[in-house]
């Protein structure tokens, strides 16, 4: 039977199959959310910015002129 918790809740350490170790999870709704470290992953992750490449624009016919 899955734990619930108090709507007072904000964290809770439980496992995380994808750090596969015990984490602090984020409360959802009484019941265990995704894992805080998994988010800060994320986040990390969106914020990091692209490296630009230059389009290049190949000749038509494939020769260079």
């Amino acid at each position: 039977m899955t734990q619930h918790y108090t709507r007072n809740t904000i964290s809770a350490a439980a496992w995380c199959n994808r750090c596969e170790k015990q984490t602090q999870h984020r409360i959802d709704d009484r019941r265990v959310g995704p894992c805080l470290d998994c988010i800060a992953k994320l986040e990390a992750a969106a914020e990091k910015p692209k490296p630009r490449t230059e389009p290049t624009q190949g000749s038509l016919w494939g020769t260079e002129t």
